[in-house]
């Protein structure tokens, strides 16, 4: 990873210092993850844009990236706040001062519950909610919040035959919900993932199931406003087009949060821009850059890039350019596209890349490879340090990651 001065916090957690501008290859040490402020702030605009027209709250799921940073940015743009998967990652959201936050999963830890139950108290303008799908967690919340005379606000999830989560018929659901209510909880509404689905058809269909869910329950929900929450960041569109003769109490709560960074591979194929190209466009941000350490022989380069620098889960990274050195160690830049298929990823072990190069093609131990990724989830959560740089590789900032 990059060397950058750093500092120790109060609480023992490390937090970079803003290094003076530089080239990206100029201090770090290789390889290094790298996101384009561009891309950033364009993704930024395009989705803030996208809920605010189709009359959504946003609440971007920061497991994406967990970096604080980013969530600020995503906030002070307009979102109601940040979507969590687990009280450990709430935590570290409240520890950096965001008060609003979702755990989009049933949270069956004691202490764990308690934690949640007692924000309010601590913060009385905050607003933390978790997911239930059973009485067995409609009871754990109940002992918790009486434990510690506090608070728990819950939405019902929605699931679907086969999926994930959630209580799997609107009639399951409909009882979760009624024992949530008489239980002492704060009922506020119904959410579900329309993610796991195969297609937007399928998706849409699932995300109008659940809006009946969400107005049969509507009585039991306490406040002027019911809530709904849905959304992955494949088939968002689905979930806008399923609730827009929604009722006028009930707001629905997106928490699609890959677009940020955006991908070369998983979400470029399954963006919902693709599908409304006058909606917006998203830009790849994340890069991964990794020198070039051996050529043993035709048509084969290794690279110091692996599996534990970047995300393979979704499919192998992608070259986006080659860096070539000059004599003397200065950097061409601009970097030179491959023409595609000429250089091709293979192969990862934990730390060696290995490189297909067509016909013709040839690289020298030394160059740099700039690759890009498919799915960003798994491959944040590889780096506690990310540099944030300009179109002309310059580092601008350099964010922390807290996993």
């Amino acid at each position: 990873m990059p060397t950058t001065p750093a500092t120790v916090t109060a609480k023992g957690s490390w937090e970079p210092s803003a290094p003076a501008p530089h080239h990206v290859l100029q201090d770090a040490h290789l390889p290094v993850m790298t996101l384009r402020e561009s891309a950033l702030t364009n993704n930024t605009a395009v989705m803030q844009a996208y809920v605010e027209r189709h009359g959504l709250l946003f609440a971007p799921h920061m497991k994406t990236h967990m970096a604080p940073a980013l969530a600020q940015r995503q906030i002070d743009a307009g979102a109601w706040g940040v979507t969590l998967a687990s009280v450990q990652q709430a935590m570290v959201a409240w520890e950096h001062g965001i008060r609003h936050v979702l755990i989009a999963n049933e949270v069956l830890d004691p202490a764990g519950l308690r934690w949640l139950a007692s924000r309010r108290a601590v913060d009385p303008s905050s607003d933390v909610l978790c997911y239930v799908d059973s009485t067995a967690g409609v009871d754990a919340a109940a002992a918790a919040a009486s434990a510690v005379d506090g608070e728990l606000h819950v939405l019902v999830e929605v699931g679907f035959p086969g999926g994930r989560t959630g209580a799997r018929s609107a009639a399951a659901a409909t009882s979760v919900a009624g024992a949530a209510s008489d239980g002492g909880l704060v009922l506020r509404g119904v959410s579900g993932y329309e993610g796991g689905l195969p297609g937007v058809d399928e998706a849409r269909a699932y995300v109008a199931g659940v809006l009946d869910v969400a107005e049969a329950v509507r009585p039991l929900v306490a406040g002027p406003r019911a809530l709904l929450s849905m959304g992955g960041s494949a088939w968002f569109d689905a979930v806008s087009e399923a609730v827009a003769a929604r009722p006028d109490d009930l707001d629905v709560l997106l928490r699609s949060g890959a677009y940020l960074t955006h991908d070369d591979g998983f979400y470029e194929e399954r963006t919902p821009f693709h599908r409304h190209p006058t909606e917006g466009a998203l830009r790849a941000a994340i890069e991964v850059w990794g020198r070039v350490t051996s050529c043993p022989e035709p048509g084969l380069a290794l690279v110091a890039v692996g599996k534990r620098d970047i995300s393979f889960d979704e499919g192998l990274p992608v070259v986006r350019q080659i860096r070539q050195i000059r004599s003397g160690g200065s950097v061409q830049v601009p970097g030179t596209a491959p023409v595609p298929g000429a250089v091709t990823v293979t192969r990862l072990d934990d730390q060696h890349c290995y490189l297909a190069l067509a016909t013709g093609v040839s690289l020298t131990p030394g160059d740099v490879v700039v690759f890009g990724i498919s799915h960003p989830c798994t491959v944040f959560d590889k780096w506690r340090q990310v540099h944030v740089i300009d179109d002309d590789d310059t580092v601008l900032e350099t964010i922390a990651t807290w996993f």
